[in-house]
């Protein structure tokens, strides 16, 4: 049996898990840090927590896999995507992580905008150009510390710090570097126009690499941190909505995942770039010839959460006595925008709406009405996909909503997909120790390692009667509120 190592540095906390080449894991280990917050919209983190939280949840994991620690062969990376530091030639920062979550740089991205022009900067990245990228953080550094810009030697993001500590080399992969809005997905490298205007080179920026290739061996310092051999080949990681997508088996053309939490995303698998009007995010994915497709729902687990809160009660509840009022609830449409619009509004201000409400309606109606409208939006996205050219043919749940029957009936009987359920929720951190499995040589491509690696343990048809239902009431709620 041949073992490996897959690695979530996420927003909160990193997760590390020892799995084997069949997918079965022995062992988990997970620490958490600390945001830093700030006046102004600031959101940071310290690169240093990354790299300590990595170090106690691989060797936690390590030393309670009872696998020998001779016997794992590679390690990869799933990583949260555009945070970003200064980090001298020696790799210590030069300050804080300027987070995904930051929202201080939107004078940064007006000028921005107003030199390149919107629709070009969404061309070259595949990313709309926003507070969350990296280019105006790079720029604000240069107006406001500019000690610190021009002391950098590096602007880096987490992929390409954590690879640094672990083997001592700097390099990032094109799903991480795009959504840093540095990279011109079509061309493949970083984009020169975008480098002139903020006054670096790329000599300042790490090396793309593949997702999947070979960024070095661990050195003696991680190792020993670690608990593993210097013998460890590190494999290049990616974004982890990327590695979600592969840990799911989304691997192919027509998959689609939805990832549910606080806000859902939809990544769909295309065998081409797809730009929309409405900007979807396109992006290279890490199985070769394919791209992902994707779009954020960010008043989805969060609008639920503030009913939940509201009403007292706790999810088990509110499925139980939503499930029974499809009927009761059928005038009743709930538009979620309790935390603005994500895709396909991009309005972070749009409010929530309600329609049809009567004194005959409970708190489980519109508990119900609220679930269908988060449902809808999901299903206005894969209509969205597949008018520009990504069809569907089977779509993959992750998340708690995954595993609710009530939550996976809507989503099913309303997009009228097959609904696929994954056995380990940590999708990300298989993604990663998939690619460190075909990184190693273990498996020629990640459809070969995903078929043994990932488990499929429920398989969700649609219900006829409950398709036509709401294929009705889809049309009403698209009427009543776009």
């Amino acid at each position: 049996m041949r073992y490996v190592i897959g690695l979530d540095v996420g927003t909160t906390g990193t997760k590390a898990i020892v799995c084997d080449e069949l997918g079965n894991i022995y062992s988990k280990g997970y620490k958490e840090y600390d945001l830093i917050f700030g006046d102004g919209g600031r959101v940071g983190q310290r690169a240093e927590d990354w790299y300590d939280a990595a170090c106690y949840a691989v060797k936690k994991a390590v030393s309670e896999s009872g696998v020998d620690s001779s016997l794992i062969e590679a390690i990869s990376l799933s990583t949260q995507g555009a945070s970003m530091l200064a980090v001298d030639e020696n790799f210590n920062s030069l300050c804080d992580v300027i987070t995904w979550m930051d929202k201080s740089t939107q004078r940064e991205v007006d000028e921005l905008i107003s030199v390149f022009g919107e629709e070009t900067l969404y061309r070259k990245a595949g990313w709309p150009l926003g507070c969350a990228n990296d280019v105006p953080k790079i720029l604000w550094l240069r107006e406001y510390c500019p000690e610190v810009f021009e002391a950098a030697a590096s602007f880096v993001s987490t992929l390409e710090y954590m690879n640094f500590r672990m083997t001592g080399n700097n390099v990032s992969d094109p799903t991480n570097t795009a959504i840093r809005s540095l990279m011109d997905i079509q061309k493949g490298e970083y984009d020169a126009d975008i480098l002139d205007y903020l006054g670096i080179d790329k000599n300042k920026l790490p090396e793309i690499a593949p997702a999947g290739t070979l960024v070095g061996r661990l050195t003696s310092e991680c190792a020993e941190a670690f608990g593993l051999s210097t013998d460890v080949k590190v494999i290049n990681g990616a974004h982890d909505q990327y590695c979600a997508s592969i840990g799911s088996g989304a691997v192919s053309a027509g998959d689609m995942l939805v990832a549910t939490g606080t806000t859902w995303v939809v990544l769909g698998i295309s065998d081409k770039l797809i730009y929309t009007p409405s900007r979807v995010s396109p992006g290279i994915h890490p199985v070769e010839g394919l791209y992902g497709v994707m779009a954020s729902l960010v008043s989805a687990g969060s609008a639920l959460k503030w009913y939940k809160n509201i009403i007292n009660i706790d999810y088990s509840d509110i499925d139980a006595g939503a499930a029974t009022r499809r009927d009761s609830a059928k005038e009743l449409l709930f538009a979620p925008y309790l935390a603005g619009a994500g895709f396909p509004h991009t309005d972070r201000n749009m409010k929530a709406k309600m329609c049809g409400l009567e004194q005959s309606h409970d708190k489980y109606d519109i508990a119900l009405a609220l679930m269908e409208g988060i449902a809808f939006e999901a299903k206005t996205v894969l209509e969205e996909y597949k008018k520009f050219g990504c069809e569907v043919s089977k779509l993959i749940m992750t998340g708690r909503t995954a595993h609710s029957d009530v939550w996976r009936g809507l989503v099913r009987d309303i997009t009228n997909c097959e609904i696929l359920i994954t056995d380990e929720p940590d999708t990300c951190c298989v993604g990663a120790a998939v690619m460190a499995s075909v990184g190693a040589g273990i498996y020629p491509d990640y459809r070969t390692a995903a078929k043994k690696m990932v488990k499929i343990t429920r398989r969700d048809l649609p219900v006829t009667e409950n398709v036509e239902f709401y294929r009705k009431k889809y049309q009403k709620y698209i009427k009543a509120f776009n």
